[in-house]
C-alpha cells in the first residue's frame, strides 16, 4: 500500500516552492528586471499560480486514486460516488448512447466483461474543467466522497470575501490573461495581490491534504455498509 500522506506532503511543498519562487523573481527586485519585463511578467504571475493550482488538484487526485487502487478491495465496495465516476468515464456511452448497431454491442460487451470482474482500477484522470473554482472543487471533491468545502470557511469570512468569492476573484484574473485580455480591473498584479492568491492556494493545498486523510481515517471511500 502507497504512503499517501508523505507523498501529497511532498507533493505540496513542490508547488509552495514553485509559487514562492515567483513571488521572489518578480517582485523583490533581486533579479534587477526592468519595468517593462517586470510589467509585464508580473500580469501573467497570476496565470502561472493558476497553473500550478490546477496542477495541483489534478495530481492531488491522481495520488488519492493510485492510493484506492492501491487497496487492492473489490468494485462494488467503493462508495457510490466512486463507482459512479468511474462507470461514467470508463463508459462514454452512459452519455453519448450509440446510434449503430455495431457500437451497441460492443458496448454491451465491455459492460459484460466489467461485470464479470471483481477488481476494477479506478479510473485516474479528473476534469478539473480548465476552472478549478469553488464549485469545480467541490464537485470533484463529491465524487470521491470527500467533505466539501463551505462558502464560509476559516479565515474566508466576514468581513472578509469568503471563500467562493475570493476564488472567483483568483479566477477572475486568471482568465482575463488568459483570454487574452488585459486585467483593468480595481486590483493590479502587485506584490500584495500575488502574495494574496498564493497564500488562497497553499490554504486550500494544505485543507485538500486533511480532506484526503479525514477520507483515508474514516474510510468514506466505502459504501457505509463496509466501513
Amino acid at each position: 500500500m502507497m504512503d499517501f500522506n508523505n507523498e501529497h506532503m511532498s507533493l505540496i511543498e513542490q508547488y509552495e516552492a514553485s509559487a514562492l519562487d515567483i513571488e521572489r523573481i518578480l517582485f523583490t527586485g533581486r533579479y534587477r528586471l526592468s519595468r517593462k519585463h517586470s510589467s509585464l511578467l508580473s500580469v501573467q504571475s497570476i496565470s502561472i499560480l493558476y497553473s500550478y493550482w490546477e496542477g495541483f488538484v489534478q495530481n492531488s487526485f491522481r495520488l488519492y486514486i493510485e492510493y484506492l487502487n492501491s487497496l487492492n478491495i473489490d468494485f462494488t465496495m467503493f462508495s457510490d460516488d466512486i463507482i459512479i465516476f468511474h462507470m461514467d468515464k470508463t463508459f462514454k456511452q452512459f452519455k453519448e448512447y450509440p446510434e449503430k448497431n455495431r457500437q451497441k454491442i460492443s458496448f454491451y460487451e465491455k459492460l459484460q466483461d466489467h461485470f464479470l470482474q471483481n477488481r476494477h482500477d479506478i479510473f485516474q484522470v479528473v476534469d478539473t474543467e480548465s476552472n478549478v473554482g469553488f464549485t469545480v472543487l467541490n464537485k470533484l471533491l463529491s465524487q470521491f466522497s470527500l467533505e466539501k468545502f463551505p462558502e464560509y470557511w476559516e479565515q474566508y469570512t466576514y468581513p472578509h470575501p469568503n471563500l467562493k468569492q475570493t476564488l472567483d476573484s483568483f479566477l477572475r484574473y486568471r482568465n482575463g490573461v488568459a483570454h487574452g485580455g488585459d486585467i483593468s480591473s480595481e486590483e493590479k498584479v502587485t506584490q500584495e495581490v500575488y502574495s494574496k492568491y498564493r497564500k488562497l492556494v497553499g490554504d486550500l493545498m494544505y485543507a485538500m491534504h486533511d480532506k484526503f486523510m479525514g477520507g483515508i481515517q474514516s474510510q468514506t471511500y466505502l459504501k457505509r455498509e463496509n466501513i
